[in-house]
């Protein structure tokens, strides 16, 4: 069914107020990277405050589909792909921050954290959750038939290492006492650290089986589940430790597989 001009018309004026909003983050955003120029020691803390603008900025463009889908019956596609865009913008941001190392010692997060000492664990723990909730609500906004199903895998995979990198493993093991201040942010801090990780490892292996048979999805995989069974021993989870290193051996053996297959098929091909 066609749109009319009056409807388009009454979708465009109800999203004035987002493009408003959208130009103001885009705005406070323009007015932090002055500052950051003027204060270089304040920098890590404004490319917070930046990426919370730009989460901002992606949800406005999910509500600015979903008033389409509800007035004109139609996904904005142009909307969500802005907001896949300025997703980047966040990873970014946040990789400038904590770096992109996934198999980083995880006690050399510290040297980085030094530059955000005066963010606390729960307020590390909301920013994540939140970086989480917008790239799920994107990603479902989307759809599993979007041409850029296999790209959230990647951007899952930056959001897993960035959760990793941002989390202080030496903290988290010398202040185990409950009563310790942030004991149970630093708990939930970590179970999201692990669920990403695997979650992210998951991903790349389905997007190898169902796309692309690409053995460095494998090797993503690989280096997500390392880091993960690293964390597992550090806090002497030998169980979980041990059907980590099961689960890397068994990839490798199908790396290992892949390529031999490989020089079996460009043997073939040569003899042509």
């Amino acid at each position: 069914m066609a749109i009319t001009k009056a409807e388009k018309a009454a979708y465009n004026d109800y999203i004035t107020e987002f493009k408003r909003d959208i130009d103001e983050s885009l705005k406070r955003i323009k007015d932090a990277e002055l500052k950051i120029k003027k204060m270089p020691r304040i920098a890590p803390y404004k490319k917070l405050e930046m990426v919370l603008e730009y989460l901002k900025i992606i949800m406005l463009y999910v509500s600015m589909n979903d008033a389409s889908v509800e007035m004109l019956q139609i996904k904005k596609e142009s909307s969500l792909n802005e907001g896949r865009k300025n997703f980047y913008k966040v990873l970014q941001l946040m990789e400038d921050l904590v770096g992109t190392e996934v198999d980083r010692p995880l006690g050399e997060n510290d040297e980085y954290l030094v530059q955000i000492e005066k963010v606390n664990p729960l307020q590390i723990l909301r920013f994540l959750e939140r970086i989480n909730h917008v790239y799920s609500t994107l990603m479902d906004r989307m759809g599993e038939g979007s041409k850029w199903k296999w790209s959230f895998v990647d951007i899952k995979g930056r959001i897993a290492v960035v959760t990793k990198n941002i989390i202080s493993f030496s903290d988290t093991q010398r202040l185990r006492d409950p009563r310790s201040e942030y004991y149970v942010e630093r708990r939930e801090l970590m179970s999201l650290c692990k669920a990403s990780l695997k979650e992210a490892a998951q991903q790349f292996r389905s997007k190898y089986e169902q796309s692309t048979k690409a053995t460095s999805d494998l090797l993503n995989s690989i280096e997500l589940l390392t880091a993960l069974r690293k964390i597992h021993v550090l806090f002497g989870e030998t169980d979980d430790a041990k059907k980590i290193k099961n689960t890397i051996d068994a990839l490798r053996q199908r790396v290992e597989e892949d390529e031999k297959q490989k020089e079996k098929d460009t043997g073939k091909a040569k003899k042509k």
